[in-house]
């Protein structure tokens, strides 16, 4: 990090990147500020991420509060073409034509303190988290309700989509009431086996339950799976091997009385012990007795990859948070005084017959937005590529694209600072298991966001496309090559 770069430094360019309100365009012809795009780039990628964190001049009061907003990248025969939109989700369109806030969010109250908060109980689906393409779908996604179907060409947003009723509440009236609908999580799982997709949903109630969702591919949803939970937790992604599903549960407490009073927002009423184990969750996918064993304590967003052993054992490769980080204090976050650890990799090692659970770091630099590169559906994968930042940085300021071998514990990274990148998404040329990867990087001098296109081996920078607009920090996106998509 530049010796100059302080935490007010640091704190100003993250909130001028979050203010930004992007504006949408349509099939606009881009081009090369610097290099050439590779000749093999031939595919679409999507991205997914808030496109404004205020309504009215009204902050939102979480990073995940904001607005989804997609960008469409095409490539085609050494050029690109950009589009992008706001996803037009019932909450954005009501509040588009108030010009103010209506819904309370995740992070975020209405104005007017407990008056204005009570019972309010429906949190806006903001479709801002993840985009997947799904049998000729395109689906911007949200773990807390049901994803928004698109056409993938135009991004018009068509409408929530329930899966033919599948993700339709039949619990009690009581559960009903709490929520219509059975959430769908952002992060979905492909069995590149059979090409079945798999996702799950946290339903919380009276009774906390895990759903369990497999989708052909002809885009039919079989009838779901319940699996109850002995308590509350907070799940955001899975690991799907050809055993097992897998998930990591925190120990959770709610403040819920605090949240339905409206005295606190539902993040804030929301406390994980991170100083107490986990537990693993596995569920047999050919119908046998879940198995629960103990983790390490902590936290853990995203499970980047895992695997069966021959020996019986799962292997999962994870980002690891020690502790819980206040994202809605981002000038605690982005202070070199933070006292909260930043995220790092982690191997897990689980052996279900033994009942135990063995970790071995993998790096000690901090990570988010993990990705490896898809294909070998169930077979260990080398390398991990993530944004993270300088060795020793507590700050969660994450300038760096990096790539970690797993196998020998090699680290190499580009430092963009003072540029925020996105996650790095992987790209194959067919020839090799990753050739490229795609980010898309906010710069703080210039108030843009550039496409920058690195080589996957030694994280060259092979070409930048500049596009007309900034956009805010994002969260997940996905590429799909000319032959799939």
């Amino acid at each position: 990090m530049p010796p100059d770069l302080t935490s007010a430094q640091m704190l100003r360019i993250f909130n001028e990147a979050s203010r930004t309100v992007s504006h949408e365009y349509s099939d606009l012809a881009l081009n090369c500020r610097e290099g050439r795009l590779p000749e093999g780039l031939n595919g679409v990628l999507y991205c997914n991420g808030p496109g404004r964190l205020e309504r009215g001049g009204q902050p939102y009061g979480h990073l995940f509060d904001g607005d989804g907003h997609l960008q469409r990248l095409a490539f085609d025969a050494g050029q690109v073409r950009y589009t992008n939109r706001f996803v037009r989700t019932q909450g954005f369109m009501a509040e588009e034509a108030a010009g103010r806030l209506l819904y309370r969010g995740l992070g975020t109250n209405l104005p007017g303190g407990m008056r204005a908060n009570l019972l309010r109980l429906t949190v806006k689906n903001v479709a801002n988290t993840n985009v997947i393409l799904c049998a000729g779908r395109l689906l911007a996604l949200w773990e807390g309700g049901l994803p928004h179907s698109l056409i993938p060409e135009t991004l018009e947003t068509l409408g929530t989509d329930d899966f033919g009723g599948r993700l339709l509440n039949r619990f009690s009236w009581l559960d009903r009431q709490l929520s219509a609908v059975l959430p769908f999580s952002a992060h979905p799982c492909l069995d590149e086996d059979t090409g079945e997709l798999h996702n799950f949903g946290l339903l919380l109630g009276r009774k906390p339950r895990l759903m369990l969702y497999r989708i052909g591919t002809d885009g039919t949803m079989a009838e779901p799976l319940t699996h109850t939970l002995e308590r509350p937790s907070f799940i955001h992604s899975f690991l799907l091997t050809r055993r097992y599903w897998v998930f990591l549960l925190p120990r959770v407490d709610f403040d819920i009385p605090r949240s339905l009073l409206g005295l606190s927002t539902w993040a804030a009423s929301l406390h994980i012990a991170t100083d107490r184990p986990m537990d693993i969750l596995l569920i047999p996918r050919d119908g046998g007795p879940a198995r629960t064993l103990e983790a390490p304590p902590g936290f853990v967003f995203h499970i980047v990859h895992g695997y069966d052993r021959d020996d019986g054992a799962v292997v999962m490769d994870v980002v690891h948070y020690r502790d819980f980080p206040p994202l809605d204090r981002l000038d605690v976050v982005l202070s070199p005084d933070n006292p909260h650890a930043p995220p790092q990799l982690m191997r897990l090692s689980v052996d279900p017959l033994a009942g135990t659970c063995r970790t071995q770091p993998l790096s000690d630099c901090p990570t988010e937005l993990p990705r490896v590169a898809p294909g070998g559906f169930g077979q260990p994968r080398r390398y991990i590529f993530s944004i993270g930042a300088p060795a020793g940085r507590r700050a969660y300021y994450l300038t760096c694209i990096q790539r970690v071998d797993t196998e020998t514990g090699e680290r190499i990274h580009r430092d963009f600072s003072p540029d925020l990148p996105g996650e790095p998404i992987p790209v194959s040329d067919g020839d090799a298991e990753t050739a490229w990867l795609l980010t898309l990087v906010y710069r703080a001098e210039t108030r843009l966001t550039e496409l920058v296109i690195l080589n996957a081996e030694d994280l060259a920078i092979r070409a930048v496309v500049s596009l007309p607009h900034a956009v805010p920090p994002g969260l997940h996106g996905n590429w799909v090559s000319q032959s799939t998509g």
